[in-house]
């Protein structure tokens, strides 16, 4: 492929005149699918409204019409539907792209192994890439428990295949993470010995002049250019002016439900949330909103919103086995049917949607820990679940047949689900919604830092149409 066929291909392919950061963006990409070097990455940087969306549905139709596949991935099922529906192209997450499925369970040793794959001369398009780990902080059943290490080494195996990372630097980092490893040129370099790529979009192209969500995020993303130097937990001056906007307004908590409610009526339920800072502050929101908003008595009900509190192996539909509900994923139910208690544990047959892929599901739910503030069941939790089902089995002969008893037993594969109207920041993370609420009601307590600039940022995009700041401090607030 000729640098300047492509160059000219993909400015035709976007159909508009490109901002100046386009203009850069399209050369350097350019360069690099007409690089034959094998191991190569383009990265694709943009803050929110940049159109980095609509560049690469241009660079992907440059790079198809050139002769090579496409294929497009991003880092939660939330995101893989917003690109999806954005570009008009099928889009997949990347742990089901990139992993399949072992017969071992995961109490074996077993779990989900880096799957093969021979597409030669296709190139990956990674959307959300900032949200990607470089390191194994804790135990995971995926490959070699380094998401970015398994990515890479499954792009390298077949030849001619190339892969474009897209992301925004300014939101928050992957858990335990300062930077986002994936977006990070120099750690790509050194620790993968890769040629990058790269190019940085920061010229707002995307709805109007006159959107709050965009003019506050660009204010957070110059603020957070300013002090790069600055230390972490030093804090920061800010001051959100949004006097000029009608897409951001400050509300009281004393207004809050009637917002919401409002919010409710005219966007629907499911096109809503409320961002909180902590899961302690998510799950307040979340029982004041099933009494204040919704008038819900009971514990759980049909419509229900939940949220996917672990990663659920048990409900593996597609014959390739790289299927699983991910830890974060948005579902609702849509009926309850016979509520049991066992083990000491209470559980309930339902049927839930899951949104992002369109698609109901039966399933068994773990209701107890509905309403705890822990993220998740602990280990010990877990654990004592388990060795009340190995004595239910102990008639087993074999271990083997032992723990294939107990990985097909329903009640151990229970999903684990959180109420969903209320999430924090990283849960959000990839995900829009017409209508974002936002807890500042902490901020004085905490440090207005690099970390809470990020949050902010992260927080306040995830909003297409309006953003409503509950209980800001004063001083944060241009009068």
């Amino acid at each position: 492929m000729m640098y300047n066929l492509i160059e000219q291909q993909i400015l035709q392919k976007l159909g508009l005149s490109p901002t100046s950061g386009q203009e850069e963006a399209i050369a350097s990409c350019a360069a690099f699918l007409a690089d034959p070097a094998p191991y190569s990455i383009f990265l694709l940087k943009g803050y929110a409204g940049t159109g980095k969306t609509f560049l690469l549905n241009a660079i992907a139709s440059a790079a198809e019409e050139a002769g090579m596949h496409v294929e497009l991935m991003a880092t939660t099922g939330r995101a893989a539907k917003v690109l999806e529906q954005a570009s008009g192209r099928i889009t997949t997450t990347i742990h089901r792209r990139i992993y399949r499925s072992t017969a071992a369970s995961i109490e074996e040793g077993g779990g989900y192994k880096l799957a093969s794959h021979k597409g030669a001369s296709t190139l990956f398009i990674v959307d959300e890439a900032s949200m990607i780990s470089g390191a194994a902080n804790e135990p995971t059943p995926f490959g070699s428990g380094n998401l970015l290490d398994d990515l890479l080494a499954y792009i390298a195996e077949a030849d001619g295949c190339k892969l474009i990372l897209v992301g925004d630097t300014a939101q928050l980092p992957p858990v335990g993470s300062e930077l986002s490893d994936a977006l990070n040129a120099t750690q790509l370099e050194r620790q993968y010995g890769v040629k990058i790529y790269e190019a940085e979009l920061t010229e707002v192209v995307r709805q109007a002049e006159s959107s709050g969500i965009l003019g506050l995020a660009t204010y957070l993303r110059q603020l957070l250019a300013s002090h790069t130097s600055t230390p972490s937990g030093e804090s920061i001056q800010l001051k959100l002016d949004i006097s000029a906007y009608h897409d951001v307004e400050v509300i009281t908590g004393i207004e809050l439900v009637d917002t919401l409610d409002g919010a409710y009526r005219r966007y629907g339920r499911e096109e809503c949330l409320v961002i909180a800072p902590s899961n302690k502050r998510a799950l307040t929101f979340n029982l004041g909103i099933r009494a204040q908003v919704l008038d819900y008595d009971e514990e759980i009900v049909r419509g229900e919103g939940l949220i996917v509190a672990r990663n659920n192996y048990h409900y593996i539909k597609r014959r390739d086995r790289s299927d699983f509900i991910a830890n974060g994923e948005l579902i609702e139910l849509r009926r309850l049917h016979r509520q049991t208690e066992l083990y000491g544990l209470r559980f309930a047959d339902a049927t839930i949607y899951l949104p992002d892929r369109e698609d109901e599901l039966e399933v068994k739910l773990l209701l107890t820990g509905l309403a705890d503030e822990q993220a998740q069941r602990t280990h010990q939790q877990r654990t004592a679940l388990y060795q009340a089902l190995l004595e239910d089995y102990s008639h087993h002969s074999s271990v083997m047949d032992l723990r294939r008893a107990i990985r097909q037993d329903p009640y151990w594969g229970a999903l684990e689900i959180k109420y969903g109207y209320a999430v924090t920041a990283h849960k959000a993370q990839g995900g829009q919604w017409p209508c974002v609420f936002i807890d500042l009601g902490l901020m004085k307590l905490l440090p207005t830092d690099l970390n809470m600039i990020r949050w902010l940022y992260t927080a306040i995009t995830r909003a297409t149409e309006q953003v409503y700041l509950v209980n800001p401090p004063e001083e944060f607030i241009v009068s």
